[in-house]
Protein backbone atom coordinates (compact mmCIF):
# COMPACT_ATOMS: atom_id res chain seq x y z
CA UNK A 1 0.00 0.00 0.00
CA UNK A 2 1.55 3.26 -1.12
CA UNK A 3 1.53 6.62 0.68
CA UNK A 4 -1.33 8.00 -1.45
CA UNK A 5 -3.61 5.12 -0.53
CA UNK A 6 -2.76 5.52 3.15
CA UNK A 7 -3.65 9.22 3.03
CA UNK A 8 -6.90 8.46 1.21
CA UNK A 9 -7.91 5.91 3.84
CA UNK A 10 -7.09 8.41 6.56
CA UNK A 11 -9.30 11.04 4.94
CA UNK A 12 -12.17 8.58 4.58
CA UNK A 13 -11.81 7.60 8.24
CA UNK A 14 -11.85 11.24 9.33
CA UNK A 15 -14.94 11.85 7.18
CA UNK A 16 -16.78 8.90 8.75
CA UNK A 17 -15.83 10.02 12.25
CA UNK A 18 -17.01 13.54 11.46
CA UNK A 19 -20.35 12.28 10.15
CA UNK A 20 -20.66 9.78 13.01
CA UNK A 21 -20.10 12.53 15.58
CA UNK A 22 -22.78 14.63 13.91
CA UNK A 23 -25.25 11.72 13.93
CA UNK A 24 -24.45 11.03 17.60
CA UNK A 25 -25.45 14.58 18.49
CA UNK A 26 -28.73 14.22 16.58
CA UNK A 27 -29.63 10.87 18.15
CA UNK A 28 -28.76 12.26 21.57
CA UNK A 29 -31.87 14.44 21.30
CA UNK A 30 -34.15 11.54 20.25
CA UNK A 31 -35.36 9.53 23.25
CA UNK A 32 -36.85 6.69 21.21
CA UNK A 33 -33.78 4.51 20.82
CA UNK A 34 -35.71 2.13 18.56
CA UNK A 35 -35.39 4.58 15.66
CA UNK A 36 -31.75 5.55 16.18
CA UNK A 37 -30.51 3.02 13.62
CA UNK A 38 -33.12 4.18 11.10
CA UNK A 39 -32.08 7.80 11.58
CA UNK A 40 -28.38 6.98 11.32
CA UNK A 41 -28.93 5.00 8.14
CA UNK A 42 -31.16 7.55 6.45
CA UNK A 43 -29.39 10.75 7.50
CA UNK A 44 -25.99 9.09 7.07
CA UNK A 45 -26.80 8.07 3.49
CA UNK A 46 -27.98 11.60 2.77
CA UNK A 47 -24.73 13.04 4.12
CA UNK A 48 -22.67 10.54 2.14
CA UNK A 49 -24.48 11.49 -1.07
CA UNK A 50 -23.92 15.22 -0.54
CA UNK A 51 -20.28 14.60 0.36
CA UNK A 52 -19.71 12.52 -2.76
CA UNK A 53 -21.32 15.18 -4.98
CA UNK A 54 -19.05 17.87 -3.58
CA UNK A 55 -15.98 15.65 -3.97
CA UNK A 56 -16.88 15.28 -7.64
CA UNK A 57 -16.95 19.07 -7.89
CA UNK A 58 -13.35 19.22 -6.64
CA UNK A 59 -13.84 19.70 -2.89
CA UNK A 60 -11.49 17.91 -0.55
CA UNK A 61 -12.97 15.07 1.49
CA UNK A 62 -12.90 17.10 4.71
CA UNK A 63 -14.37 20.20 3.05
CA UNK A 64 -17.10 18.13 1.36
CA UNK A 65 -18.10 16.53 4.68
CA UNK A 66 -18.11 19.91 6.42
CA UNK A 67 -20.30 21.37 3.67
CA UNK A 68 -22.79 18.46 3.89
CA UNK A 69 -23.05 18.83 7.67
CA UNK A 70 -23.60 22.58 7.40
CA UNK A 71 -26.37 22.01 4.87
CA UNK A 72 -28.11 19.59 7.26
CA UNK A 73 -28.16 22.23 9.98
CA UNK A 74 -27.48 22.41 13.69
CA UNK A 75 -27.50 18.84 15.12
CA UNK A 76 -29.22 19.83 18.36
CA UNK A 77 -32.03 21.61 16.51
CA UNK A 78 -32.38 18.80 13.97
CA UNK A 79 -32.38 16.24 16.77
CA UNK A 80 -35.17 18.05 18.58
CA UNK A 81 -37.23 18.11 15.39
CA UNK A 82 -36.62 14.38 14.90
CA UNK A 83 -37.70 13.80 18.49
CA UNK A 84 -41.01 15.55 17.83
CA UNK A 85 -41.58 13.20 14.91
CA UNK A 86 -40.38 10.01 16.63
CA UNK A 87 -41.79 10.08 20.13
CA UNK A 88 -44.40 8.25 22.16
CA UNK A 89 -47.91 9.60 21.68
CA UNK A 90 -51.15 9.27 23.62
CA UNK A 91 -54.53 9.15 21.90
CA UNK A 92 -56.28 11.41 24.39
CA UNK A 93 -59.60 11.32 22.53
CA UNK A 94 -59.85 7.53 22.71
CA UNK A 95 -58.72 7.54 26.34
CA UNK A 96 -61.42 10.10 27.17
CA UNK A 97 -64.00 7.89 25.46
CA UNK A 98 -62.93 4.88 27.52
CA UNK A 99 -63.10 6.86 30.76
CA UNK A 100 -66.54 8.17 29.77
CA UNK A 101 -67.85 4.65 29.15
CA UNK A 102 -66.39 3.51 32.46
CA UNK A 103 -68.23 6.31 34.28
CA UNK A 104 -71.50 5.46 32.51
CA UNK A 105 -71.13 1.82 33.53
CA UNK A 106 -70.46 2.68 37.17
CA UNK A 107 -73.32 5.20 37.35
CA UNK A 108 -75.83 2.74 35.89
CA UNK A 109 -74.65 -0.02 38.21
CA UNK A 110 -74.92 2.30 41.20
CA UNK A 111 -78.47 3.31 40.21
CA UNK A 112 -79.41 -0.33 39.75
CA UNK A 113 -77.98 -1.31 43.11
CA UNK A 114 -79.21 1.54 45.26
CA UNK A 115 -82.41 2.69 43.59
CA UNK A 116 -84.01 -0.10 41.61
CA UNK A 117 -83.46 -3.02 43.95
CA UNK A 118 -82.14 -1.41 47.12
CA UNK A 119 -79.29 -3.89 47.42
CA UNK A 120 -76.86 -1.66 49.24
CA UNK A 121 -73.43 -1.70 47.57
CA UNK A 122 -73.41 -5.31 46.43
CA UNK A 123 -73.30 -4.88 42.65
CA UNK A 124 -71.79 -1.39 42.48
CA UNK A 125 -68.80 -2.35 44.63
CA UNK A 126 -68.13 -5.46 42.55
CA UNK A 127 -68.40 -3.50 39.31
CA UNK A 128 -66.06 -0.85 40.72
CA UNK A 129 -63.58 -3.62 41.53
CA UNK A 130 -63.81 -5.06 38.01
CA UNK A 131 -63.43 -1.61 36.46
CA UNK A 132 -60.42 -0.79 38.64
CA UNK A 133 -58.76 -4.08 37.75
CA UNK A 134 -59.52 -3.39 34.09
CA UNK A 135 -57.96 0.08 34.30
CA UNK A 136 -54.80 -1.40 35.84
CA UNK A 137 -54.66 -3.99 33.05
CA UNK A 138 -55.15 -1.21 30.51
CA UNK A 139 -52.26 0.81 31.95
CA UNK A 140 -50.00 -2.24 31.93
CA UNK A 141 -50.76 -3.04 28.27
CA UNK A 142 -50.41 0.66 27.39
CA UNK A 143 -46.83 0.98 28.66
CA UNK A 144 -45.66 -2.57 27.92
CA UNK A 145 -43.99 -2.91 24.50
CA UNK A 146 -46.58 -4.81 22.47
CA UNK A 147 -43.91 -6.15 20.07
CA UNK A 148 -42.65 -8.47 22.81
CA UNK A 149 -45.97 -10.33 22.77
CA UNK A 150 -45.16 -11.84 19.38
CA UNK A 151 -42.38 -13.91 20.97
CA UNK A 152 -44.98 -15.59 23.18
CA UNK A 153 -47.57 -16.13 20.45
CA UNK A 154 -47.13 -19.90 20.32
CA UNK A 155 -47.27 -20.27 24.12
CA UNK A 156 -50.38 -18.11 24.35
CA UNK A 157 -52.04 -20.11 21.57
CA UNK A 158 -51.27 -23.43 23.27
CA UNK A 159 -52.42 -22.18 26.70
CA UNK A 160 -55.77 -20.90 25.39
CA UNK A 161 -56.47 -24.16 23.56
CA UNK A 162 -55.64 -26.18 26.68
CA UNK A 163 -58.10 -24.03 28.66
CA UNK A 164 -60.77 -24.55 26.00
CA UNK A 165 -60.15 -28.29 26.15
CA UNK A 166 -60.26 -28.77 29.92
CA UNK A 167 -63.03 -26.27 30.78
CA UNK A 168 -66.01 -28.42 29.64
CA UNK A 169 -64.56 -31.34 31.60
CA UNK A 170 -64.21 -29.61 34.95
CA UNK A 171 -66.86 -26.86 34.71
CA UNK A 172 -70.58 -27.11 35.38
CA UNK A 173 -72.53 -28.28 32.34
CA UNK A 174 -75.79 -26.42 32.86
CA UNK A 175 -76.71 -23.15 31.21
CA UNK A 176 -73.68 -21.26 29.96
CA UNK A 177 -71.48 -22.06 32.95
CA UNK A 178 -69.63 -24.74 31.00
CA UNK A 179 -67.56 -21.92 29.54
CA UNK A 180 -66.64 -20.56 32.96
CA UNK A 181 -63.46 -21.84 34.58
CA UNK A 182 -63.78 -21.41 38.34
CA UNK A 183 -60.61 -20.34 40.14
CA UNK A 184 -59.77 -20.18 43.86
CA UNK A 185 -61.12 -17.32 46.01
CA UNK A 186 -64.29 -17.01 43.92
CA UNK A 187 -62.64 -15.77 40.71
CA UNK A 188 -63.64 -17.19 37.35
CA UNK A 189 -62.49 -16.98 33.74
CA UNK A 190 -64.89 -16.83 30.82
CA UNK A 191 -62.75 -19.07 28.63
CA UNK A 192 -64.56 -18.64 25.31
CA UNK A 193 -64.72 -14.85 25.66
CA UNK A 194 -61.00 -14.80 26.49
CA UNK A 195 -60.34 -16.96 23.42
CA UNK A 196 -62.35 -14.57 21.25
CA UNK A 197 -60.05 -11.67 22.20
CA UNK A 198 -56.69 -13.40 22.59
CA UNK A 199 -56.53 -16.20 20.02
CA UNK A 200 -56.79 -13.99 16.88
CA UNK A 201 -53.83 -11.97 18.17
CA UNK A 202 -51.81 -15.12 18.85
CA UNK A 203 -52.66 -16.66 15.45
CA UNK A 204 -51.87 -13.42 13.64
CA UNK A 205 -48.57 -13.11 15.51
CA UNK A 206 -47.57 -16.67 14.57
CA UNK A 207 -48.37 -16.16 10.89
CA UNK A 208 -46.70 -12.74 10.66
CA UNK A 209 -43.50 -13.88 12.36
CA UNK A 210 -43.13 -17.18 10.47
CA UNK A 211 -44.34 -16.26 6.99
CA UNK A 212 -42.70 -13.07 5.78
CA UNK A 213 -43.07 -13.92 2.09
CA UNK A 214 -46.15 -13.60 -0.07
CA UNK A 215 -49.14 -15.93 0.10
CA UNK A 216 -48.30 -19.63 -0.36
CA UNK A 217 -49.94 -22.99 0.21
CA UNK A 218 -48.02 -23.66 3.43
CA UNK A 219 -49.19 -20.39 4.93
CA UNK A 220 -52.82 -21.07 4.01
CA UNK A 221 -52.83 -24.57 5.52
CA UNK A 222 -51.03 -23.35 8.64
CA UNK A 223 -53.54 -20.55 9.17
CA UNK A 224 -56.51 -22.88 8.59
CA UNK A 225 -55.10 -25.40 11.09
CA UNK A 226 -54.45 -22.71 13.69
CA UNK A 227 -58.03 -21.45 13.38
CA UNK A 228 -59.72 -24.85 13.08
CA UNK A 229 -58.46 -26.26 16.40
CA UNK A 230 -59.97 -23.58 18.69
CA UNK A 231 -63.16 -23.55 16.61
CA UNK A 232 -63.63 -27.26 17.26
CA UNK A 233 -62.97 -26.74 20.97
CA UNK A 234 -65.39 -23.80 21.19
CA UNK A 235 -67.98 -25.90 19.34
CA UNK A 236 -67.61 -28.63 21.98
CA UNK A 237 -68.41 -26.02 24.62
CA UNK A 238 -71.49 -25.22 22.50
CA UNK A 239 -70.89 -21.47 22.61
CA UNK A 240 -72.20 -20.58 19.17
CA UNK A 241 -72.11 -16.85 19.80
CA UNK A 242 -68.37 -16.73 20.50
CA UNK A 243 -67.79 -19.37 17.80
CA UNK A 244 -69.46 -17.18 15.17
CA UNK A 245 -67.60 -14.05 16.27
CA UNK A 246 -64.28 -15.89 16.31
CA UNK A 247 -64.94 -17.21 12.80
CA UNK A 248 -65.73 -13.73 11.50
CA UNK A 249 -62.61 -12.21 13.04
CA UNK A 250 -60.42 -15.05 11.75
CA UNK A 251 -61.73 -14.67 8.20
CA UNK A 252 -61.22 -10.92 8.30
CA UNK A 253 -57.64 -11.29 9.53
CA UNK A 254 -56.94 -13.86 6.82
CA UNK A 255 -58.12 -11.43 4.15
CA UNK A 256 -56.10 -8.61 5.69
CA UNK A 257 -52.90 -10.65 5.98
CA UNK A 258 -53.10 -12.18 2.50
CA UNK A 259 -54.87 -9.28 0.71
CA UNK A 260 -56.91 -11.94 -1.15
CA UNK A 261 -60.35 -10.52 -0.43
CA UNK A 262 -62.19 -12.43 -3.16
CA UNK A 263 -60.94 -15.77 -1.85
CA UNK A 264 -61.79 -14.63 1.66
CA UNK A 265 -65.36 -13.76 0.62
CA UNK A 266 -65.83 -17.14 -1.06
CA UNK A 267 -64.46 -18.89 2.03
CA UNK A 268 -66.78 -16.84 4.27
CA UNK A 269 -69.83 -17.87 2.21
CA UNK A 270 -68.83 -21.53 2.34
CA UNK A 271 -68.14 -21.44 6.09
CA UNK A 272 -71.42 -19.60 6.76
CA UNK A 273 -73.42 -22.20 4.84
CA UNK A 274 -71.61 -25.05 6.61
CA UNK A 275 -72.24 -23.46 10.01
CA UNK A 276 -75.95 -23.00 9.24
CA UNK A 277 -76.30 -26.66 8.25
CA UNK A 278 -74.35 -27.80 11.33
CA UNK A 279 -76.50 -25.63 13.60
CA UNK A 280 -79.67 -26.98 12.00
CA UNK A 281 -78.56 -30.59 12.47
CA UNK A 282 -77.30 -30.18 16.04
CA UNK A 283 -79.79 -27.60 17.31
CA UNK A 284 -80.43 -28.99 20.78
CA UNK A 285 -81.35 -25.70 22.45
CA UNK A 286 -83.86 -24.25 19.94
CA UNK A 287 -81.31 -21.70 18.72
CA UNK A 288 -83.00 -21.24 15.37
CA UNK A 289 -86.24 -20.51 17.14
CA UNK A 290 -84.56 -17.90 19.31
CA UNK A 291 -82.93 -16.30 16.27
CA UNK A 292 -86.17 -16.18 14.27
CA UNK A 293 -88.39 -14.98 17.13
CA UNK A 294 -87.95 -11.35 16.05
CA UNK A 295 -89.90 -12.09 12.88
CA UNK A 296 -92.96 -13.18 14.84
CA UNK A 297 -93.25 -10.99 17.92
CA UNK A 298 -96.56 -11.57 19.70
CA UNK A 299 -97.42 -8.99 22.35
CA UNK A 300 -99.50 -11.49 24.29
CA UNK A 301 -97.00 -14.31 24.24
CA UNK A 302 -94.98 -15.35 27.27
CA UNK A 303 -92.55 -17.46 25.27
CA UNK A 304 -89.11 -16.65 23.90
CA UNK A 305 -90.26 -13.30 22.58
CA UNK A 306 -91.13 -12.05 26.05
CA UNK A 307 -87.79 -10.25 26.48
CA UNK A 308 -88.06 -8.54 23.10
CA UNK A 309 -91.57 -7.33 23.83
CA UNK A 310 -90.57 -6.10 27.29
CA UNK A 311 -87.72 -4.06 25.78
CA UNK A 312 -90.03 -2.59 23.12
CA UNK A 313 -92.59 -1.60 25.76
CA UNK A 314 -89.94 0.16 27.86
CA UNK A 315 -88.59 2.09 24.89
CA UNK A 316 -92.09 3.18 23.84
CA UNK A 317 -93.06 4.42 27.29
CA UNK A 318 -89.77 6.03 28.35
CA UNK A 319 -90.35 9.35 26.62
CA UNK A 320 -87.68 11.99 26.14
CA UNK A 321 -86.75 12.22 29.82
CA UNK A 322 -87.36 8.68 31.07
CA UNK A 323 -89.18 7.26 34.07
CA UNK A 324 -86.46 7.90 36.62
CA UNK A 325 -85.94 5.15 39.14
CA UNK A 326 -89.66 4.70 39.77
CA UNK A 327 -89.82 1.33 38.03
CA UNK A 328 -93.06 -0.61 38.62
CA UNK A 329 -92.66 -3.25 41.31
CA UNK A 330 -94.01 -5.93 39.00
CA UNK A 331 -91.53 -5.22 36.24
CA UNK A 332 -89.59 -8.43 35.66
CA UNK A 333 -87.07 -6.88 33.30
CA UNK A 334 -85.59 -4.66 35.98
CA UNK A 335 -83.91 -7.74 37.47
CA UNK A 336 -82.04 -8.19 34.16
CA UNK A 337 -80.94 -4.58 33.73
CA UNK A 338 -77.31 -5.44 34.40
CA UNK A 339 -77.37 -7.55 31.23
CA UNK A 340 -78.97 -4.73 29.20
CA UNK A 341 -77.54 -1.42 30.46
CA UNK A 342 -78.67 0.35 27.27
CA UNK A 343 -82.30 -0.49 28.02
CA UNK A 344 -81.86 0.71 31.58
CA UNK A 345 -80.37 3.98 30.29
CA UNK A 346 -83.52 4.64 28.24
CA UNK A 347 -85.87 3.64 31.02
CA UNK A 348 -84.21 5.88 33.62
CA UNK A 349 -83.03 8.85 31.52
CA UNK A 350 -85.16 8.67 28.38
CA UNK A 351 -84.68 8.98 24.62
CA UNK A 352 -82.57 12.14 24.89
CA UNK A 353 -79.88 10.37 26.91
CA UNK A 354 -80.06 7.39 24.55
CA UNK A 355 -79.54 9.62 21.51
CA UNK A 356 -76.44 11.19 23.07
CA UNK A 357 -75.23 7.75 24.08
CA UNK A 358 -75.57 6.36 20.54
CA UNK A 359 -73.76 9.37 19.09
CA UNK A 360 -70.95 8.73 21.57
CA UNK A 361 -70.75 5.04 20.61
CA UNK A 362 -70.61 5.91 16.89
CA UNK A 363 -67.86 8.45 17.57
CA UNK A 364 -65.96 5.90 19.67
CA UNK A 365 -66.09 3.18 16.98
CA UNK A 366 -65.16 5.69 14.27
CA UNK A 367 -62.18 6.79 16.35
CA UNK A 368 -61.03 3.19 16.67
CA UNK A 369 -61.13 2.63 12.91
CA UNK A 370 -59.26 5.88 12.21
CA UNK A 371 -56.26 4.55 14.13
CA UNK A 372 -55.64 1.67 11.71
CA UNK A 373 -54.24 3.67 8.72
CA UNK A 374 -51.76 5.42 11.02
CA UNK A 375 -50.02 2.19 12.09
CA UNK A 376 -47.13 1.07 9.84
CA UNK A 377 -46.02 -1.92 11.88
CA UNK A 378 -47.80 -5.03 10.58
CA UNK A 379 -48.19 -6.75 13.95
CA UNK A 380 -49.45 -3.48 15.44
CA UNK A 381 -51.93 -3.06 12.58
CA UNK A 382 -53.18 -6.61 13.13
CA UNK A 383 -53.76 -5.87 16.82
CA UNK A 384 -55.67 -2.67 16.02
CA UNK A 385 -57.80 -4.42 13.39
CA UNK A 386 -58.68 -7.40 15.58
CA UNK A 387 -59.47 -5.37 18.71
CA UNK A 388 -61.42 -2.71 16.77
CA UNK A 389 -63.59 -5.16 14.84
CA UNK A 390 -64.30 -7.29 17.91
CA UNK A 391 -65.31 -4.22 19.90
CA UNK A 392 -67.34 -2.78 17.01
CA UNK A 393 -69.35 -5.99 16.52
CA UNK A 394 -70.23 -6.26 20.21
CA UNK A 395 -70.98 -2.55 20.59
CA UNK A 396 -73.19 -2.61 17.48
CA UNK A 397 -75.21 -5.53 18.80
CA UNK A 398 -75.47 -4.02 22.28
CA UNK A 399 -76.87 -0.80 20.80
CA UNK A 400 -79.17 -2.67 18.40
CA UNK A 401 -80.72 -4.66 21.25
CA UNK A 402 -82.23 -1.41 22.54
CA UNK A 403 -84.74 -1.66 19.68
CA UNK A 404 -85.97 -5.06 20.83
CA UNK A 405 -85.85 -6.20 17.20
CA UNK A 406 -82.73 -8.37 17.38
CA UNK A 407 -82.36 -11.88 18.85
CA UNK A 408 -81.37 -12.02 22.51
CA UNK A 409 -77.85 -13.46 22.70
CA UNK A 410 -75.19 -13.77 25.38
CA UNK A 411 -73.19 -10.71 24.32
CA UNK A 412 -72.34 -8.37 27.16
CA UNK A 413 -72.11 -4.61 26.62
CA UNK A 414 -68.34 -3.93 26.33
CA UNK A 415 -66.79 -1.68 28.99
CA UNK A 416 -70.24 -0.89 30.46
CA UNK A 417 -72.00 -4.17 31.17
CA UNK A 418 -71.68 -5.88 34.53
CA UNK A 419 -69.16 -8.71 34.80
CA UNK A 420 -65.50 -9.65 34.83
CA UNK A 421 -65.42 -9.42 31.03
CA UNK A 422 -64.66 -5.69 31.37
CA UNK A 423 -61.17 -6.52 32.70
CA UNK A 424 -60.22 -8.17 29.43
CA UNK A 425 -61.88 -5.42 27.37
CA UNK A 426 -59.95 -2.66 29.14
CA UNK A 427 -56.75 -4.69 28.64
CA UNK A 428 -57.43 -4.89 24.90
CA UNK A 429 -58.05 -1.14 24.75
CA UNK A 430 -54.73 -0.65 26.56
CA UNK A 431 -53.01 -2.87 24.01
CA UNK A 432 -54.50 -0.78 21.19
CA UNK A 433 -53.41 2.45 22.90
CA UNK A 434 -49.95 0.93 23.33
CA UNK A 435 -49.72 0.31 19.59
CA UNK A 436 -50.75 3.90 18.89
CA UNK A 437 -48.30 5.19 21.50
CA UNK A 438 -45.36 3.60 19.64
CA UNK A 439 -46.53 4.20 16.08
CA UNK A 440 -43.73 6.72 15.43
CA UNK A 441 -40.98 4.87 17.31
CA UNK A 442 -41.05 1.44 15.65
CA UNK A 443 -37.90 0.64 13.71
CA UNK A 444 -38.81 -0.24 10.14
CA UNK A 445 -35.32 -1.38 9.08
CA UNK A 446 -34.82 -4.01 11.79
CA UNK A 447 -38.41 -5.10 12.33
CA UNK A 448 -40.09 -8.40 11.44
CA UNK A 449 -42.87 -6.43 9.78
CA UNK A 450 -40.77 -4.84 7.06
CA UNK A 451 -42.47 -4.79 3.70
CA UNK A 452 -41.78 -7.53 1.15
CA UNK A 453 -39.98 -5.15 -1.21
CA UNK A 454 -37.53 -4.22 1.54
CA UNK A 455 -37.76 -0.53 0.72
CA UNK A 456 -37.40 1.88 3.62
CA UNK A 457 -39.53 4.96 3.93
CA UNK A 458 -38.17 8.46 3.98
CA UNK A 459 -38.67 10.74 6.92
CA UNK A 460 -41.23 12.75 5.01
CA UNK A 461 -43.32 9.62 4.42
CA UNK A 462 -43.44 8.59 8.06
Amino acid sequence: MNLKQVKEQGKQKEKKEQIQSYLDQICGQVRAREVHNDLREELGNHLEEMTYDKEQEGFTTEAAATYAIEQMGDPADLGKRMHKIHRHRMHWGLLAGVVGMALIGMVLTWIYTNSLLDLGNEYSSVHLLYTSMGMLAMLFCLFFDYRKWIKSAWWVYILMNVLLWITPVIADSYGSLNRMLILPFGFSIDVTTSALWILPLAIGGIVISHFRSDLNVQMIFTYVALVALPMVLIYQISDWVRLSLFGCISLLLFGWITRKWLYTLITACFCGAAAAVLLLVTDQYSRFERLSVVFNLNQDSKGMEFMNNAIIDIVKTAGWWGNGTNIPIGSTLKYLYLSYPGVMLIDVFGWSACALFIVGIVWFVNTLFKILPRIQDKFGSMIVLSVTVTLALQLSYSVAIITGMVPIMSIEFPLIGYGSHVILEYAMIGLLLGVYRRKDTVSLSRNYTRTHTGKSMTLSER
